[in-house]
């Protein structure tokens, strides 16, 4: 999943994660994401992933990095698996 993941992100953000950009490394920080791409990862992830975001998740720093992002998906789908 995490590479799938990437590979959206390079591919729609066109970048490519290195030794400057590594999987923790803050994207908006890094001048690739920005809040209209925030919006688009976040509909991809709810379309191919049916995760749901609430208002946490929406307001943290949950999502800014590919490592978070990838962890932030993983934990949602086991709590949804789990009827929370």
């Amino acid at each position: 999943m995490k590479q799938e993941l990437q590979d959206y992100l390079e591919e729609r953000f066109m970048f490519e994660f290195d030794a400057e950009i590594t999987e923790d490394t803050d994207l908006f920080k890094a001048g690739i994401l920005d809040s209209f791409g925030y919006i688009a990862l976040m509909t991809h992830l709810e379309q191919e992933y049916g995760v749901r975001f609430g208002e946490d998740e929406l307001l943290g720093n949950v999502m800014v990095s590919l490592a978070g992002i990838a962890e932030f998906v993983d934990g949602a789908r086991e709590r949804a698996l789990e009827g929370r």
